[in-house]
């Protein structure tokens, strides 16, 4: 499926500000998973200086500063992507220890893994919330993630909320509404509760929103040995396939965030505007 995405944010400052420097992840991967055609990258006011990097956690990164004073800042992408896996599940589930909950990493991947696997709180309301799930499936591992992913389809109502960090897993499933940021940290933290190393992604999807908009889409990744991070999302509850364009993704939803930086100024109010447009061929 070939993708062409159209993606403009932009921040409106009541008076001119100085901006420090900002990291961007806006450039789609480049896998087994997704080929990427084109890439442009257009920033007003124009930067002073710009480097591209891998960050931490392996995604293509942009670092820009700026020199002078601005009332505004706009950055734009424009971009081919074409994806190519049809069938999510072209693999092999194939390590004993992988085939149960909780899972047993084999111990070649076990140390890099650790903090993936480690939730926030190993008791409570999403701890005994997948350990419910879990037993329903009689504890096998692919079976849970497919459920999981279903069951938070079901019950969860999607709202929109453009910015604004995302809820904790905990409140997300007591209120079992969120955007969908919010039940991809939910989704993550569920897996991590049963040992299955999971990690935030973002990116776009050839969907809606309930309000019949398109925005930066958000889901999680799950890591199988000799298989990579597989993507889940529950906002569709689907596998992520081709219908689906990574981005980035990380430990944390910051580490997946698309622009991140701040501005200096004496009474300065702020907005921000953003538009998405994609479109699937």
């Amino acid at each position: 499926m070939l993708f062409h995405i159209n993606h403009t944010t932009t921040y409106n400052y009541s008076r001119p500000v100085a901006l420090d420097p900002h990291t961007l992840r806006l450039r789609p991967r480049h896998d087994g998973s997704q080929i990427l055609k084109h890439f442009a990258l257009d920033i007003f006011p124009s930067p002073a200086g710009l480097t591209e990097f891998t960050d931490l956690e392996g995604n293509a990164a942009s670092q820009v500063w700026f020199a002078d004073m601005t009332q505004s800042l706009r950055i734009s992408i424009m971009t081919e992507v074409e994806t190519l896996r049809e069938n999510p599940f072209d693999y092999v589930l194939s390590e004993p220890g992988m085939m149960t909950l909780p899972v047993r990493y084999p111990e070649s991947a076990r140390n890099n893994l650790t903090a993936y696997c480690q939730p926030l709180h190993r008791d409570g309301p999403v701890a005994w919330y997948a350990e419910e799930l879990a037993a329903g499936m009689g504890g096998d591992t692919l079976r849970f993630l497919t459920a999981l992913s279903h069951d938070l389809y079901d019950r969860m109502e999607i709202v929109v909320r453009p910015s604004g960090e995302p809820q904790s897993a905990e409140q997300t499933l007591k209120s079992e509404q969120g955007a969908g940021r919010d039940v991809a940290v939910l989704f993550v933290e569920a897996c991590r509760t049963q040992g299955i190393a999971a990690r935030f992604t973002s990116g776009y999807w050839n969907g809606y929103a309930p309000d019949g908009k398109q925005y930066l889409h958000a889901w999680a990744e799950v890591y199988f040995p000799q298989s990579g991070w597989r993507g889940y999302d529950p906002t569709v509850g689907l596998a992520a396939a081709d219908h689906h364009v990574s981005v980035a993704a990380g430990l944390y939803p910051g580490s997946a965030a698309s622009i991140t930086g701040a501005f200096w100024g004496s009474d300065v109010q702020s907005n921000m505007e953003v538009a998405v447009h994609v479109r699937a061929q």
